[in-house]
């Protein structure tokens, strides 16, 4: 029997509250943390270490070690944070209707084609090596997970 929990239940079962943001306000977050990398090891602590070193057993005892263990931790990963949103804002305010064109006709029209026409490049370069030739797959197939192949002819004496 397989059973799924969801965070919420978890928050639920352990008593924590849920935090509320104004709707984007997380996702945005969420992204210039990770180009912020606020949360990493060397500026939050190794957490699953962290966690394995504590002997308490409620969330307030656990606030408790770990902001005695990393008085700065949560501090810094803020500015960091907080530095990196500044960017985005920047940025955010350089993104006019021709930019956001752009992007999606670069993704739309370029990505597509090079990411669908990579296998090709691929095979022709296999054959280059392997001084023979290729074929890209038949659409059936295709539908087998296989994008070509590269002919290979056998001498038998």
């Amino acid at each position: 029997m397989k059973i799924k929990i969801t965070i919420e239940e978890i928050r639920k079962y352990l008593d924590i509250e849920t935090p509320e943001f104004p709707k984007y306000v997380a996702p945005l977050i969420n992204l210039a943390n990770q180009y912020a990398q606020g949360t990493r090891p060397k500026v939050v602590g190794q957490m699953s270490e962290l966690i394995q070193e504590f002997e308490g057993k409620t969330l307030k005892e656990w606030e408790n070690w770990y902001l005695n263990k990393k008085p700065d931790a949560i501090k810094n990963a803020t500015e960091k944070i907080l530095q990196k949103l500044k960017e985005l804002k920047s940025a955010m305010d350089k993104i006019d209707r021709a930019t956001v064109e752009k992007w999606v006709r670069d993704l739309v029209i370029v990505k597509t084609f090079a990411g669908l026409r990579f296998q090709e490049a691929i095979l022709k370069k296999g054959a280059e090596i392997k001084v023979t030739n290729y074929r890209l797959s038949e659409s059936d197939e295709e539908s087998k997970g296989i994008d070509g192949y590269i002919l290979v002819t056998f001498l038998y004496l």
